[in-house]
C-alpha cells in the first residue's frame, strides 16, 4: 500500500512537471513583439526567424495563464496579424505576414480576455454567414467595397475597411443576445427576420430600395408585407389593418406622436441618425404597450465613437449633416441636423409633393357615375392658391461607457414642421396654417451584473404640440377664425431586468410608470355672427403603472416558446387591465419553421378627426385620452399563425391573422362619415401576408402580397357591418435590386385595391341638399406605380472620404388617382347640405437627386 502511495505521488509530480514544461505563464501589456519573442526564446529554447521591419511596430497585451505554446502562438497571431509557424521536429518558429490580395483577412479578439474569438459565427453585410477558425481568424472575398459590416455573434457589429494585411479587432461581449436572426437579408441587406417573428431593419448596410436614395426608416419598412400606407406617406403606416395612431413609435425610448413632415410624406427622423428599427406586426413582446397595432422601435448608435467621423448631404428637399466626436476613450458625442431649404429654392421634388398635398379637387359623380356640378370650395383651384413649407430637426446623443459592464446613453430629439396655405377668390381670402413639433429627451443606464444578468433603468420625456389656425377674410377684414390646438407632455420611467439561465431560457421582468398630460383648444370665432362663437378647451391626464414579465423557453432545436403578461393600471380609467402575450416558433426541418402568436393589448390615447365641419383643408387630427364615456378605451385581440421556409437563397414567409378591435368611435382616425355623429363601434380584421424572395449573389428579387378584410360595425350609424375606411383588400409589391461594385440599382412596382368610399345618391344643385348611399359601398380606382433608384458610391483620392450620388424616381409613368374623397356637410333646417368635397390624390412623377459625402 505504501508503494502504491509513493507511485501515486511520483505520478502527480511528473504530471505537474509536465504541465509546468508545456504550459506558460506570462503577463504582457503593450509589450513590443520583439521583446516578447526574446522572452520566449530564453524560456522555451526556441529560435524565432523574422524580418525586423515586420515586427518593429507590433505590440502585445496578454495575460498568459497556463496556455500551451501552440495556444500562445495563436494569441500572438490574432493580435499581430502575423503567422507563427512552429517547424515540426525542430526548435524553430518562422514568422511571416498573412496576406491575400483578393481577400479580406481579420482576427477577432475578446476585449476583456484579450484572447481570440474562436469558431464563432460572423455575418458579413447581412448576406454571407462565416465562422472564425480555431485561431480567431476570418477571411472572405474582397468585392471592391470601401467597408464591410460584420455582425459577430455575442459581440455585436464591427465595420471593417480593406487592408493589405490581416487586421486585429477587439470586441466587447454582448452579455445577452436580445434577438436571434433566423433569416438574414429577409428582403434586402439590412432587413433581417428574428426568431420571434419580429423584423430588424439596420441602416447599415441597408440595401437598395426602389424609389429611395437615402435610408428613410419609415419608408423602408413598407417593403415588409403587412406594413403599408394608405396615402403613400411615411407616417401614415398601417400594420395588419390598423391605423397609424394605433402603432407605438419610439425613438431612443422617446414616444413619437407625429412621425412625418410635409403631410407625412417622409419621416421626422434624420436617416443617418437612425441606426436600426425593430418592428413587431404580431407576437409583441410584453415590454411594449399602449397601442393595439404594430410597434416601431427606432434606436440610434449607442457605441462609443473611437474617431471623428461625419457626413453632409443634400437632396431635393433639404440639406443634412452629422458629426460623431470622441470625447475620451470612454465617451463620445453625436450630433445630427437637417433643414429644408425651400425658402431659397423649390425644385421638381417639392413641386411634385406640393401638387399632391394642395391639389385637392377633382371630378364629382353620383353613385351611378353621372357627373355633378357641385359649386363648393369657393371656386378653389390649385393654381390660385399659395403655400409655404418649412421643417428642421436636431438630435444629439452622448454615450459614456466607464467599464465593459456599464453604459450610459443620453439622447435628445427636436423636430419642427410648418405648413401655410391660402387662396383668394372674389375679394375673399382663406388662410390655413399648421405648425407641429415633436421632441424629447431620454436617459438609459445599462448594467451587466454578470454574463447572464442585465439591468436597465430608462427615463424619458416626450413633448408634442400642434397648432392649426384657419382664417377667413373679406377685403382684408377678418370675418372668422378657427383654431385647433393639441399639446401632449409625457414622462416615464422603466426598470427592467434580464436573466439568462443555464438551459438558455430567459426571464425578463420590470416596472413602468408614466404620466401623460394632454391639452386641447378648439375654438371658432366669428366677427360677423359672434353669437355662434365656440370655445371647447380640454385638459386631461393619465397616470399609468405597469408590471410586466416575459419568460422565453429556448429549445436546442432553436425553437422558442415565449409567454408574457402585462398588468396595467390607467389612472384616468381607474381600472387594472391584463394583457397576456404568447409567441412560439418551432423548426420542423432545417429549412422550415412554423410560428403562432396570441396577444391582447389596450390603448388609452387615440387620434380623432374632430372639428370636421370647418373650412380646414389640411390634416386636422387631434390626440385624445380615453375617458370610458365618450371616448372608450381601445382594446385589441389578435391571433396569428405562419410558416417560414429559407433555403439556398429562397425565402418564403406566409402568415395568417385575425384581429378584433373594440372602443372605436366615428371620430377615430381613418373613419370618414359625411355627417359624423359620435357613436361607438368595433372592427374585425382578417388578413394574410406572403413574401417570396430569391437571391442570386448580388441580385435580389422579392414579391410581397397582403390580403385584408377590414369590417366595421356601428349599430347607431348603419344596420349591419360595412367595409372599413382603411380596407385595402389586395396589396402587391414586386422589386428587384442589384449591387455591382460601387453601384446599387433597384426597380419596383406596387399595386393595391382602391379604398372604400361613400357615394352620393342624389344632389340638388340649387339648394346643395345631398343624400348618400350605404356607407363605403363604392371603391376608388386601384392604385399602382413604378419606382426606380440608382446610387453610386466611390472613394475620394488621398483621403478616407466617400462620395455618394443618387437619383430616384417615384411613379415613373405619372399615373395619378384619388386616394380618398372626403365629403364635408352641415345641417340646415333638418337637411344635409354639401359644403366641401376634398380629393386626396396620389403622387405624380417625382424625381429626386442626392449628393452626399462621408468622412
Amino acid at each position: 500500500m505504501r508503494q502504491i502511495g509513493i507511485l501515486f505521488l511520483v505520478f502527480l509530480l511528473g504530471m505537474c512537471m509536465t504541465y509546468a514544461q508545456e504550459n506558460l505563464f506570462y503577463g504582457f501589456e503593450n509589450t513590443p513583439l520583439k521583446d516578447v519573442i526574446g522572452q520566449l526564446e530564453a524560456d522555451t529554447q526556441l529560435s524565432f526567424s523574422f524580418a525586423e521591419d515586420m515586427v518593429n511596430k507590433k505590440t502585445v497585451t496578454v495575460q498568459v495563464d497556463g496556455l500551451t505554446l501552440i495556444e500562445l502562438l495563436a494569441v500572438l497571431e490574432a493580435q499581430t496579424g502575423l503567422h507563427f509557424e512552429k517547424i515540426e521536429g525542430q526548435p524553430q518558429v518562422i514568422i511571416t505576414p498573412i496576406s491575400n490580395p483578393n481577400r479580406i483577412c481579420i482576427s477577432l479578439l475578446d476585449r476583456e480576455t484579450l484572447l481570440p474569438i474562436t469558431e464563432n459565427q460572423v455575418v458579413v453585410d447581412s448576406t454571407l454567414v462565416l465562422e472564425t477558425n480555431p485561431k480567431g481568424f476570418l477571411q472572405f472575398e474582397h468585392t471592391g467595397k470601401s467597408h464591410y459590416l460584420l455582425q459577430v455573434s455575442g459581440y455585436g457589429a464591427v465595420s471593417v475597411q480593406p487592408t493589405e494585411n490581416c487586421t486585429a479587432f477587439y470586441l466587447s461581449p454582448v452579455y445577452k443576445q436580445l434577438q436571434e436572426v433566423v433569416v438574414t437579408s429577409y428582403i434586402t441587406t439590412g432587413i433581417d427576420r428574428n426568431r420571434d417573428g419580429s423584423i430588424t431593419l439596420t441602416q447599415k448596410p441597408l440595401g437598395p430600395i426602389p424609389g429611395q436614395t437615402t435610408p428613410d426608416i419609415l419608408q423602408s419598412i413598407q417593403m415588409i408585407p403587412g406594413v403599408s400606407s394608405l396615402d403613400e406617406s411615411a407616417s401614415g403606416i398601417q400594420i395588419h389593418g390598423g391605423t397609424s395612431d394605433q402603432n407605438l413609435v419610439l425613438f431612443d425610448h422617446i414616444r413619437v406622436f407625429n412621425s412625418g413632415y410635409l403631410y407625412g410624406m417622409f419621416s421626422r427622423f434624420n436617416p443617418y441618425a437612425t441606426e436600426k428599427a425593430l418592428i413587431y406586426k404580431t407576437g409583441t413582446s410584453a415590454i411594449y404597450g399602449d397601442r393595439v397595432s404594430g410597434v416601431i422601435d427606432i434606436t440610434t448608435n449607442d457605441k462609443v465613437a473611437q474617431k471623428v467621423s461625419g457626413g453632409i448631404g443634400i437632396d431635393g428637399l433639404s440639406a443634412d449633416g452629422y458629426l460623431k466626436i470622441p470625447m475620451s476613450q470612454k465617451s463620445s458625442l453625436s450630433l445630427f441636423a437637417r433643414n429644408a431649404y425651400l425658402d431659397v429654392f423649390e425644385g421638381p421634388t417639392y413641386e411634385a409633393y406640393e401638387r399632391k398635398i394642395f391639389n385637392n379637387t377633382g371630378a364629382i359623380t353620383d353613385s351611378r357615375g353621372n357627373p355633378l356640378n357641385v359649386n363648393t370650395d369657393d371656386d378653389y383651384t390649385y393654381e390660385s392658391s399659395d403655400n409655404d413649407f418649412r421643417f428642421y430637426d436636431l438630435n444629439a446623443k452622448y454615450v459614456y461607457q466607464p467599464s465593459p459592464k456599464d453604459k450610459i446613453a443620453i439622447s435628445a430629439l427636436m423636430t419642427r414642421n410648418r405648413t401655410q396655405f391660402s387662396f383668394m377668390n372674389d375679394g375673399e381670402t382663406k388662410k390655413d396654417s399648421l405648425t407641429t413639433g415633436n421632441g424629447g429627451v431620454s436617459a438609459n443606464w445599462t448594467h451587466h451584473t454578470s454574463p447572464t444578468q442585465t439591468e436597465e433603468i430608462t427615463a424619458y420625456f416626450s413633448s408634442y404640440d400642434s397648432y392649426y389656425k384657419n382664417e377667413e377674410l373679406y377685403e382684408n377684414d377678418l370675418e372668422e377664425t378657427n383654431i385647433r390646438g393639441n399639446k401632449i407632455s409625457d414622462f416615464g420611467l422603466e426598470l427592467k431586468s434580464d436573466r439568462m439561465f443555464k438551459n438558455n431560457d430567459q426571464l425578463t421582468f420590470g416596472y413602468q410608470l408614466s404620466n401623460t398630460n394632454l391639452e386641447i383648444d378648439l375654438s371658432a370665432t366669428s366677427n360677423v355672427e359672434p353669437e355662434n362663437n365656440i370655445s371647447l378647451p380640454v385638459n386631461e391626464s393619465n397616470f399609468k403603472n405597469v408590471l410586466f414579465g416575459e419568460y422565453t423557453i429556448t429549445k436546442a432545436s432553436s425553437g422558442i416558446y415565449k409567454l408574457g403578461l402585462r398588468a396595467v393600471h390607467y389612472g384616468s380609467l381607474g381600472n387594472i387591465y391584463l394583457e397576456p402575450r404568447l409567441n412560439l416558433e418551432l423548426p420542423i426541418s432545417k429549412s422550415t419553421r412554423i410560428r403562432a402568436g396570441l396577444e391582447r393589448r389596450n390603448q388609452p390615447i387615440s387620434q380623432l378627426i374632430e372639428f370636421n365641419q370647418t373650412e380646414l383643408r389640411l390634416d386636422n387630427n387631434i390626440w385624445r385620452l380615453s375617458d370610458d364615456v365618450n371616448f372608450p378605451l381601445l382594446q385589441g385581440n389578435q391571433i396569428s399563425a405562419g410558416l417560414l421556409y429559407d433555403k439556398k437563397g429562397w425565402t418564403l414567409d406566409a402568415e395568417l391573422f385575425h384581429k378584433r378591435l373594440t372602443g372605436l368611435t366615428t371620430y377615430s382616425q381613418g373613419f370618414n362619415l359625411p355627417q359624423p355623429e359620435l357613436s361607438e363601434g368595433k372592427s374585425r380584421i382578417l388578413g394574410m401576408d406572403l413574401l417570396i424572395k430569391k437571391r442570386f449573389r448580388n441580385y435580389r428579387f422579392w414579391m410581397g402580397y397582403s390580403f385584408n378584410d377590414v369590417n366595421f360595425t356601428f349599430d347607431a350609424v348603419q344596420e349591419g357591418s360595412f367595409s372599413g375606411n382603411n380596407d385595402i383588400t389586395h396589396s402587391f409589391r414586386i422589386s428587384n435590386s442589384l449591387q455591382l461594385k460601387g453601384f446599387q440599382l433597384s426597380l419596383g412596382w406596387q399595386y393595391r385595391t382602391g379604398l372604400p368610399v361613400t357615394l352620393i345618391k342624389s344632389y340638388d344643385e340649387e339648394t346643395q341638399q345631398v343624400s348618400f348611399g350605404s356607407l363605403n359601398a363604392g371603391r376608388l380606382p386601384d392604385f399602382h406605380r413604378l419606382d426606380a433608384s440608382v446610387v453610386y458610391q466611390f472613394g475620394l483620392r488621398e483621403s478616407n472620404s466617400l462620395m455618394q450620388l443618387g437619383f430616384s424616381v417615384l411613379n415613373i409613368y405619372d399615373r395619378i388617382v384619388p386616394l380618398s374623397i372626403i365629403h364635408r356637410t352641415s345641417q340646415q333646417n333638418g337637411e344635409l347640405i354639401l359644403e366641401q368635397v376634398i380629393h386626396r390624390h396620389s403622387l405624380g412623377f417625382t424625381p429626386n437627386l442626392t449628393v452626399r459625402v462621408f468622412f
